[in-house]
């Protein structure tokens, strides 16, 4: 199947680093294990596209705990939500538990495989406003992500209603070369072997204070999703 197959259209993570958009810093944070902190990237930084998936961020207030859910491609598929202390929240498709999810904290998030200019297995974490960013930058050209690399290069402000936030903005930077596109097709190779395990999979625990394949042409409201 391959990259391109991704745009046409379990076992530990194989990620290395799992970023989540940082409104309040204007940047990308991770929880550094080693250092047991989180760490924020700073703009601009490029990846390279490798896949996407759809699941569920989100935090419980009820329990004080994370919201997450397992990664499919299509919206046809069951998500199953639960939170980071055994509580089910829902399970079926997208459209027949959102509700349900948002009530309980949850939100619906693209998980971004990806690889850095070091050749470094990432997971880009959107939900919120800066998913409506993604949806808007990939919604025509997504053909175009298997063969250049993508910029964060700058942040936005946006408002809803009587809320300022900000996001970051995608942009294309250059093709690929033969060397970085093999280096790509490695890493998808990768991460196809862990969507194909064995054992049930899971996104990286959060450390919490942690385009699109639409079937039918089906996709959520954007403004929907943004809080």
């Amino acid at each position: 199947m391959g990259r391109r197959s991704e745009v046409e259209s379990t076992n530990n993570n194989p990620a290395e680093k799992f970023l989540e958009w940082s409104s309040a810093n204007k940047c990308f944070s991770y929880y550094n294990k080693e250092e047991q902190k989180k760490e924020y990237l700073p703009i601009p930084f490029s990846f390279l596209y490798l896949a996407e998936r759809t699941t569920v961020k989100g935090f419980d207030d009820s329990q004080n705990t994370g919201i997450y859910a397992n990664e499919v491609k299509f919206l046809s598929e069951n998500l199953e939500v639960k939170n980071f202390k055994g509580r089910e929240i829902a399970n079926g498709v997208w459209k027949e538990i959102a509700s349900d999810v948002d009530r309980a904290g949850g939100k619906f998030a693209k998980s971004v495989y990806a690889i850095t200019k070091k050749g470094t297995l990432i997971n880009i974490s959107l939900y919120g406003g800066s998913i409506g960013e993604w949806f808007e930058f990939t919604k025509k050209t997504k053909k175009r992500l298997p063969d250049e690399w993508v910029t964060v290069d700058g942040v936005e402000e946006r408002k809803k209603g009587a809320t300022t936030y900000f996001v970051p903005v995608f942009k294309f930077n250059k093709s690929t070369t033969v060397e970085e596109a093999e280096m790509a097709d490695k890493a998808y190779n990768v991460f196809e072997e862990f969507e194909n395990g064995v054992s049930p999979r899971k996104t990286e625990v959060d450390k919490y204070e942690d385009g699109n394949n639409f079937p039918d042409g089906e996709s959520p409201d954007i403004d929907d999703l943004l809080f």
